[in-house]
């Protein structure tokens, strides 16, 4: 998954080996000019701590619009639209 603004979230970054194991909770953002969505993907064997750490980047006013997934989980989230350009 890949953020399309720049201005956007980044997934936290997985180290190849060393350091701290990745997390298995992430958040990508993307907006597409007309919504801000919020893709967050919990992947087998995440924690509590995880799925809080990650959530922290969701705005809370946010709502759940759709879910899916098989191995791993997503969830999406839709920031209500803001201003008179967005719809």
């Amino acid at each position: 998954m890949n953020t399309v603004d720049s201005d956007d979230l980044l997934p936290e970054p997985r180290p190849g080996f060393g350091g701290r194991p990745p997390s298995l909770a992430e958040v990508t953002t993307v907006d597409d000019g007309g919504a801000v969505r919020h893709e967050l993907t919990l992947a087998p064997g995440a924690t509590a701590a995880d799925l809080t750490t990650a959530m922290i980047l969701v705005p809370p006013a946010a709502s759940l619009v759709s879910h899916h997934g098989d191995v791993d989980v997503s969830l999406v989230f839709r920031e209500a639209p803001v201003g008179p350009d967005r719809s």
